[in-house]
This record gives structure tokens, sequence and C-alpha cells, in this order.
């Protein structure tokens, strides 16, 4: 195995633009669906928490794409790779836990459903900032979710993460509102990083 890459993103993030209508998407709402009293002061208050209190983050190494060709295919006809890791923070899931105990389930499936938009958002930035152009996860296709032990060795094998992450027996997340992705990126001679 070759030696741990540098990171090629490493931060904690601003809190990324989600969109009404990526909102509603992760409300199971239809995209025309008007949000209006209580849902709309829901939703409304859910943006209003995570902008104070949330604390999202992102991870980049570059890698070799053969490593992975076994788990994603694509990988198979790109020169160069990246591991992503993304984070809506812990702090979004201890608050929509304590609004259950709290006999509030209206207002922490609202929060809960605006870090998972979060989350997808920061992905698409970290792909963005990379030059990516398709990403794959654990849990898609043929891939196992119990793959995300490894690409989590990996990312941890570089420098502690930025924000909390565990995975499961199971081979699942938590917290639930953050992902592990590969994706393409474009080859980047001498550039950050050496593949591992």
């Amino acid at each position: 195995m070759s030696s741990p890459a540098s990171p090629l993103l490493w931060e904690t993030r601003a809190v990324p633009e989600v969109t009404d209508e990526a909102f509603k998407r992760f409300l199971k709402f239809p995209p025309t669906r008007e949000l209006t009293g209580p849902m709309a002061e829901a939703a409304a208050e859910a943006r209003a928490w995570y902008a104070q209190h949330g604390r999202p983050w992102g991870a980049a190494i570059a890698t070799d794409p053969a490593r992975w060709t076994a788990a994603c295919a694509e990988l198979q006809a790109t020169p160069a790779a990246a591991l992503i890791a993304v984070g809506a923070g812990t702090e979004v899931a201890d608050e929509a836990a304590a609004r259950w105990a709290r006999d509030e389930p209206d207002r922490a499936y609202f929060l809960d459903r605006f870090a998972a938009a979060v989350t997808e958002a920061l992905l698409a930035d970290a792909k963005r900032t990379l030059g990516a152009t398709f990403h794959d996860c654990p849990g898609f296709w043929d891939w196992p979710i119990t793959g995300n032990r490894d690409l989590l060795a990996a990312l941890t094998a570089v420098a502690p993460l930025p924000g909390p992450l565990e995975v499961l027996d199971s081979g699942m997340l938590r917290p639930k509102t953050s992902q592990l992705a590969l994706c393409d990126r474009p080859a980047a001679p001498g550039g950050p990083g050496r593949d591992t």
C-alpha cells in the first residue's frame, strides 16, 4: 500500500445553499406544493436553527482509482479519483432526537430532512471543488453498504476528520446525515496529495 495522501479538502464548511425544491424533495413533498401555515413555519424554523447551530464539514483525499474499481466500476475509465466525506454534524441529530423526546415529531422531521438536504449540497459542493463528473457510494447498485468501512479507514489514515463520523456494524453511518463517496477528478500532475 502506498503512503497516505495529503488532504485535498479538509474543513469545517459554511452552511451550503439548500433550495426550496431540494428541501421539499427530502420532505417527500411535490415540488410545486407550496408550504403554508404550520408546514411553512416548521421549514423556516429548521433553516433558522441549522443556520445558527449547524456545523457542516467536508473532507477529501486523492486516491488510486484502481484500488476501488471492484466496488465502483466507473473508476476503471478515469485516471484519478478522490474519496469524499461530508456531514451535517452531530448537533442536528441531537436536536432532532430532543424534539422527538419532547413530542414534537413535525419539528424533528423537518430539521432532520433539512440536514439531509445539507448533506446532499455539501457533496455537490465537494464534487464541484474537485471537478468531479460523477460519484458512487456504498449502498448503491452492487456496492454493499459495508464498503463504508474501507472508505472511512482510508480517510482517517490521513488525519482525524473535521467532524464526527463512524460506521456502525451494519455499514450505516452515524450521524446519518453524513455521506462517504468516491468520485473521479481531473488528473493534476504535481497537485496536492499523493494517491493512497
